[in-house]
């Protein structure tokens, strides 16, 4: 009996790790309030520790350290190498799958606001859309 607690034991505590890891993004509202509450602070938080945070989720559109830094939840900046690219992504999916993304604008490397965007793959799709053409 103690073998078989054991081995259960064992296995909740690998599924919660593997939660944990997998729940680990900082593409999330709670790190889009961060960059803001710390630009209203100016405060910022810099770029460079925005990009080392999200990984390889980011995909950035910066021109002399100034623009927008984006990331979708799940998607490798390697899956798409500009935005038409991430559009299509996008429409790969089935349009009720759930997708995060935060939006991220840079100036002179310091990040000054963030959007986080939540929804149906196409919601989000249009909301991005809307978002870069502000």
């Amino acid at each position: 009996m103690k073998k078989i607690s054991k081995i259960v034991v064992s296995l909740v505590l690998v599924f919660v790790a593997l939660i944990t890891l997998a729940s680990c993004s900082n593409v999330s509202q709670s790190y889009a309030d961060k960059i803001n509450n710390a630009a209203e602070k100016k405060e910022y938080v810099k770029v460079e520790d925005t990009k080392s945070a999200l990984g390889d989720e980011y995909f950035e559109l910066l021109i002399a350290n100034s623009g927008v830094v984006l990331a979708v939840k799940g998607f490798k900046n390697t899956d798409y190498k500009d935005l038409l690219a991430l559009d299509n992504k996008l429409d790969e999916l089935d349009k009720d799958s759930k997708v995060s993304c935060i939006i991220i604008t840079v100036l002179a490397g310091n990040c000054t606001g963030a959007i986080y965007i939540s929804g149906s793959a196409s919601e989000v799709e249009a909301k991005i859309a809307k978002a870069m053409a502000e």
